[in-house]
């Protein structure tokens, strides 16, 4: 365990001396001050929770806080509470003091069944701060524990600073949610943060990559896709924040939250083309990310998956591919992995092209299969580092020598890299192609393989034409403008593009034969074609390999760790065997991680790496670096690779920018903030102004109670309920959600939840449940907050009856169950209102009893052995309710012995008012 940095023992004191909410920058060891923070306070004599940590965070601080116990036999660890530990185990838990790290849903649950002693409670500390809100259940917990042990301490800690600069004072609202008045912000600028890490700088190589010509075009191709959608979108809603949506902000990952959540209150009046837009928006920021993340063959296959997902009946393309600057997409990124051949020249090299089949290659393509410029430079890097760790061991320096660790920004390109180094040195001839990399041919020949299974899987793609290639315009003549795209400069060839994409959409005359770039869509079915011609050569096509490198589809089924374990049979009888295997020295290792591995300080500290290649750039790992060597740790070099004026570098440029701007922002906000003194949650006070707005409104004396299931609390409304002033008693019930008396039952239903309950048939049975139990059965179909309150948008609205319609099935639960109410409500603080109103002059439930609906098997179980529809027929009667329609039913056994039965056989069975009801009911049913 590597000790505290000094700005980090100042971070620890803050926390200790107040309480507050403490906001760091990435990459500076947040982590590790927890640890310290918890190692404090994990001691048998307090008991304090750890809220909001996920599993590898209760794992990573488990062993940290082993690491800092020092031989002290009497210091605790982390205990970890899950569902599986029951209620007893828990209260022993909670007695016998230490660290615990509880989920919300538990903790709450356990709280209000006071299993928890809240006066034993020393303290909650809270990570990830920026997800708490006015409505979270982890502001229910600090409200309660608040409530009842006024000196429990709340430390709070977050490492993203720009969730506090998004919408109105989210800076006000959290600490308000937390019920802190402090806040303690460490940026990277920070002059103690600067001290330390200035004390000892690596040696950095900053290499900048020039992207290829056709990365260039792509990305600028891509660039202009997401521009014109952006405008056109801001065009046809008019409700987007200029500011926030633009270019720029388009290649972060929040970007497609921040345009949903713009739109979000006024989604119900958006038409699907608006609504399209707004998914083409996501899918054209991963392409902008892909291109220079992935390898020219897997980029292509995702664009064909693009174009072959907009081939719908029923939904018209996006706008973005009608475009000029999409053509430019497809047609470059083809033109990186192959171009056709003409038929001349190809039958006049039919030896290249047989070669080619053998290969499980179509025998009309060139390959071009361009490797990215990082793989090729990474091989370069690490050979230079394996000579020179190789002749510091001949020099007698090898305890100098550690392993090289490579950090890349997924899974994915660790797979990749870890491909192509395995398979560095060995090459494969496509014939005219030239030879080129294993794992490229690989993933080439994948590709064909996948697009013949999609021809095959949707009907035939190729089938549907070759996109107007007959007569002079055959699929030869395309070819060459994508084996050798135009310059980025050629406006002429981009003003001939729209003409094509008049004939495509408008279906007008090959007006645009002569385009020098062929449109997308024909692209991808001259693709198919080509696949589809390889199918005849499948069975004969010789593997590229017989190494165990798993599938070549795509980089997923290229796992370096399923090979073939054949050869381990033989490895007794190799006399060599230990001359060639064995343990290699660190020296020799190439490690190759993705970021989100890493974790924090103590991941480099583990590794000791003498060697570093970010092969992505990624400010908070840069800062783990400085922090490696500011604690001691020697690194030779570190190289930091980054392509050229590219999205990439824009990415990160970007990234480090607006994490300075918004803690700016929270400098300037924090210097004026005003937090009142009263301690009233902002939960209270909305709920307060609501109640306002009800004049009508009684409320009972007393503290009113409502039953709700302990499934409901991952939902806000439990909290909302508790603020509003109710006893909010969490138990498992078998039927509804809350029980508001005896005879009144809610189900609560979301939006997806009520659509899947609907397709499932589920709600169907839980209606026939509550029906069964109690007087009133209460469906409450409840919107999320600052969302359309709206079930479907206007345009989709159908008056006939469908199947999958939410409206149609809606209709048939009613019909069905004709005692049924559906209550609609815009938000969780609207349901509180409703619930005040519906237990205005009621009784209070009866605990015991809401448990024990539904747990015998005298009502829903035995009403299973009767016909559903003469029960229905039977409780439709007069004088027959659901305490005695059961008894009926097995006093007579069918409807014709009811209406035969005298007088007083159905008074010994309904008695006297009842059986007086359904006889002159049945007699002057039969007299008419």
């Amino acid at each position: 365990m590597t000790a505290l940095l000094p700005f980090q023992r100042r971070v620890v004191d803050a926390l200790l001396d107040e309480d507050a909410l403490c906001i760091v920058a990435r990459g500076l060891g947040l982590r590790r001050v927890v640890a310290e923070f918890c190692r404090i306070c994990a001691t048998p004599q307090a008991l304090v929770f750890l809220l909001n940590a996920s599993d590898t965070e209760e794992q990573a601080l488990q062993q940290q806080l082993m690491a800092l116990r020092s031989g002290h036999a009497d210091a605790c660890t982390l205990r970890v509470i899950k569902n599986e530990t029951n209620p007893a185990a828990r209260a022993q838990l909670y007695r016998q003091g230490g660290l615990i790290s509880v989920t919300s849903r538990i903790l709450v649950v356990d709280l209000l069944n006071d299993i928890v002693p809240i006066e034993l409670v020393t303290g909650l500390i809270v990570l990830d701060a920026n997800r708490v809100t006015a409505e979270s259940t982890e502001a229910f917990i600090l409200r309660m524990v608040r409530s009842r042990n006024p000196q429990a301490f709340v430390k709070a800690v977050s490492e993203s600073p720009e969730s506090f600069t998004l919408g109105f004072a989210p800076l006000e609202k959290t600490l308000k949610a937390l019920g802190l008045r402090h806040v303690q912000l460490w940026p990277r600028f920070h002059v103690l943060v600067q001290e330390d890490l200035a004390s000892a700088k690596a040696p950095v190589a900053e290499l900048r990559l020039p992207p290829t010509r056709a990365m260039i075009e792509l990305q600028q191709a891509a660039l202009d896709c997401v521009s014109a959608t952006i405008s056109e979108l801001s065009s046809a809603t008019k409700l987007l924040d200029p500011d926030a949506i633009n270019v720029e902000s388009s290649l972060f990952r929040y970007f497609d939250a921040l345009v949903k959540r713009m739109l979000a209150p006024h989604w119900h009046r958006l038409n699907a083309r608006v609504r399209g837009m707004v998914t083409d928006l996501a899918a054209l920021r991963r392409v902008a990310e892909l291109i220079t993340a992935y390898d020219c063959v897997s980029l292509l296959k995702y664009l064909d998956t693009l174009l072959l997902a907009t081939k719908s009946p029923t939904q018209a393309p996006p706008l973005w591919l009608a475009s000029d600057s999409a053509n430019i997409l497809y047609s470059v990124a083809r033109s990186r992995v192959f171009s056709r051949r003409t038929a001349t020249e190809a039958s006049g090299d039919e030896a290249n092209s047989d070669q080619m089949r053998l290969l499980g290659l179509p025998g009309s393509i060139v390959p071009a299969l361009e490797v990215p410029p990082k793989l090729l430079l990474l091989a370069k890097l690490l050979e230079e580092v394996g000579v020179a760790n190789r002749t510091a061991i001949r020099q007698g320096r090898s305890s100098t020598s550690g392993p090289v660790l490579v950090m890349t920004g997924s899974a994915r390109e660790c797979q990749m890299i870890r491909t192509f180094l395995a398979t560095a040195h060995e090459t494969v001839d496509l014939g005219p192609g030239g030879k080129h990399p294993k794992m490229m041919a690989d993933l080439l020949r994948g590709f064909f393989r996948w697009k013949a299974h999609m021809n095959s899987g949707s009907g035939g793609t190729a089938g549907r034409g070759r996109c107007n290639n007959n007569g002079t315009n055959s699929g030869a003549t395309s070819s060459p403008s994508v084996a050798a795209p135009p310059q980025p400069q050629s406006q002429a060839a981009r003003r001939g593009a729209p003409a094509a994409k008049r004939r495509r959409v408008r279906g007008a005359s090959a007006a645009g034969a002569k385009l020098p770039r062929a449109p997308a869509d024909a692209l991808e079915q001259e693709t198919a074609t080509l696949a589809a011609h390889i199918e005849i050569h499948a069975d004969g096509s010789q593997p590229l390999s017989h190494t165990g490198l798993g599938d070549p589809h795509s980089l997923e089924g290229i796992n370096p760790d399923d090979i073939d374990d054949g050869w381990l049979d033989a490895a007794d009888e190799m006399p060599e065997f230990d001359e060639f295997y064995g343990i290699l020295p660190a020296s020799e290792t190439v490690l190759v991680r993705p970021y989100s591995t890493s974790g924090d300080s103590d991941f480099l500290a583990l590794l000791q790496p003498t060697h570093i290649i970010l092969y992505d750039p990624d400010p908070a790992f840069i800062r783990q670096v400085e922090m490696y060597q500011a604690q001691g740790h020697v690194l030779s070099q570190v190289y930091f690779m980054v392509y050229d004026n590219s999205i990439e570098e824009q990415r990160y440029l970007s990234a480090i920018r607006r994490e300075r701007e918004s803690f700016e922002t929270l400098i300037r906000q924090n210097a004026s903030l005003v937090i009142p003194i009263s301690t009233a949650s902002p939960v209270n006070a909305l709920l307060l102004a609501r109640r306002s707005q009800r004049t009508a409104v009684h409320i009972p004396m007393g503290t009113p109670t409502i039953v709700v299931d302990v499934r409901e609390f991952y939902s806000p409304l439990p909290s909302l309920l508790h603020a509003a002033g109710f006893n909010v008693v969490p138990r498992t019930i078998a039927v509804g959600d809350y029980i508001l008396h005896d005879h009144l039952c809610v189900e609560r239903k979301s939006l997806p939840d009520l659509i899947q309950s609907l397709r499932s048939g589920r709600l169907f049975n839980q209606t026939e449940s509550m029906i069964a139990h109690y007087s009133y059965a209460v469906l409450l179909i409840e919107f999320e907050m600052n969302t359309s309150f709206s079930l479907q948008a206007i345009g989709s609205l159908n008056p006939d009856i469908a199947v999958n319609s939410i409206n149609s099935q809606l209709t048939m639960l009613v019909l069905t169950f004709p005692r049924l109410r559906i209550v609609w409500s815009s938000s969780p603080y609207e349901t509180a209102s409703i619930f005040t109103e519906l237990k205005r002059d009621a009784a209070e439930p009866d605990i015991d009893r809401a448990v024990a609906m539904g747990q015998d098997d005298s009502s829903v179980e035995k009403e299973s052995i009767y016909a559903s529809h003469p029960i229905a027929l039977l409780q439709s009667l007069p004088g027959v309710t659901l305490r005695n329609y059961q008894a009926l039913a097995n006093r007579f056994k069918s409807i014709s012995d009811i209406c035969a039965a005298s007088k007083d056989d159905l008074v010994s069975v309904l008695g006297m008012e009842a059986a007086i009801k359904l006889y002159e009911f049945i007699r002057n049913s039969s007299a008419n």
